[in-house]
């Protein structure tokens, strides 16, 4: 299947359904959902294309073999139809179907299994412990520019035994091609984007050679090594698994890293709890990603029509399975407006990691890499101040936080 697809060719609803205005999400995205969720599990976008709003309906569709990835119709909607980014969603297991996902996803899932983890909780409080130290005695900081941004990053380099000396151009270029996946990109970026995509394969197909010559104890040998064992990937397909992990794992985490900051911050009685009690961690990562996800929603393809509610979705529509509406869903949450670190959480319903054959290969990676930063910065930082409160802006695919000042007695 190759989908070629923009809102503004989605087809007409069978019956009128609310409609959603772009400056209305721009706005307050929360608050559109809101307004309509509770009388309604479908909305359409004023462009084309559907909102699911209800939790179950997000799960269950999230299943739903009639919805698939969007392949690559997002960079042929921005002019793109070569390239490494276009390469990124063409030869990328997030982006395809099918068997061709089965395939690319089987040695991705073999090499982050089991005993990554806690290599990746040993790396992430590494790096935020250097990161605080570069701006601590400062006694203020830019907290998205100077630590969210760049944890998930330096992350993922020490996790691919990326060279220390390598750090600081890995990290750039993985900043300024991940631009292209944010709600703030704009077509000024393309030129920048396309140059440091071009240059991370590069970098990446010279350490996937080095690994093939030289084996070593790290996750490129271990993907190598499944892929082989599996026999069906080309070399390019490779190194498109290993840049969407780092996608994956750098723009939704650091939403997510400046989400659960801000949030205890300006409740400050639950800052101090988790400052105090340290086994508090996992609950605040867990409410922070429902009340405010990284990922705002997942967009599919229908490829047959389906019947929600008696409304029917055409076939070849856009559908944003709405995470940002799903988690605030009052049938699922008491009072889900309320950010509330001790709340009890309903088994097996979080849903910010995606569900079905997609759900993210590294869930359990980036839930470890939120939980070791946020006990570092209680430990290191606990009279931390919220100065300015960030905006987490977008209403489909990853958010992008606006800027967020901090400041501690020094």
């Amino acid at each position: 299947m190759n989908t070629e697809l923009s809102f503004e060719q989605a087809p007409s609803p069978a019956r009128d359904i609310p409609v959603l205005t772009t400056a209305e999400l721009e706005a307050d995205p929360h608050k559109a959902f809101r307004r309509l969720r509770t009388t309604h599990s479908l909305a359409e976008h004023e462009a084309g294309g559907y909102f699911v709003l209800r939790h179950p309906d997000v799960m269950r569709l999230g299943q739903d073999r009639r919805l698939q990835a969007t392949e690559t119709a997002i960079p042929r909607q921005r002019g793109l139809t070569e390239g490494p980014l276009f390469d990124i969603f063409q030869d990328g297991m997030l982006t395809s179907n099918g068997a061709v996902h089965g395939s690319r996803r089987a040695p991705m899932s073999r090499a982050l299994a089991g005993r990554l983890i806690e290599r990746v909780r040993t790396h992430a409080r590494d790096a935020s412990e250097a990161l605080i130290a570069s701006f601590q005695r400062a006694g203020q900081a830019e907290f998205v520019d100077q630590f969210a941004a760049r944890l998930p990053v330096y992350t993922l380099a020490r996790m691919l035994a990326v060279p220390e000396k390598d750090h600081p151009s890995f990290a750039r270029h993985v900043l300024q091609m991940s631009r292209f996946f944010s709600p703030s990109f704009t077509d000024g970026d393309l030129q920048t984007c396309t140059a440091a995509a071009e240059s991370l394969y590069a970098y990446l197909e010279e350490m996937l050679h080095e690994r093939r010559q030289r084996p070593r104890d790290d996750v490129l040998s271990d993907l190598l090594t499944a892929a082989a064992d599996e026999g069906v990937l080309s070399e390019r397909e490779v190194v498109a698994q290993v840049v969407q992990l780092i996608v994956g794992g750098t723009e939704s985490v650091r939403a997510a890293i400046v989400a659960q900051t801000y949030l205890l911050l300006l409740n400050r009685n639950q800052w101090k709890a988790v400052c105090d009690f340290p086994e508090l961690v996992p609950a605040a990562v867990t409410e922070a990603m429902r009340f405010e996800p990284g990922i705002a929603g997942v967009v599919r393809v229908a490829v047959e029509a389906i019947d929600l509610d008696e409304v029917t979705i055409p076939a070849a529509s856009l559908v944003v399975l709405s995470t940002m509406s799903a988690m605030r869903d009052e049938h699922v949450y008491a009072q889900p407006d309320v950010f509330d670190i001790h709340r009890e959480q309903a088994s097996g319903l979080h849903s910010v990691f995606g569900v079905g054959a997609h759900r993210c290969v590294a869930d359990a990676l980036a839930r470890a890499e939120l939980e070791e930063c946020l006990q570092v910065l209680t430990r290191r930082l606990p009279q931390l101040r919220l100065e300015e409160i960030p905006v987490l802006k977008g209403y489909m695919f990853t958010r992008d936080p606006t800027s967020m000042c901090v400041s501690w007695p020094t």
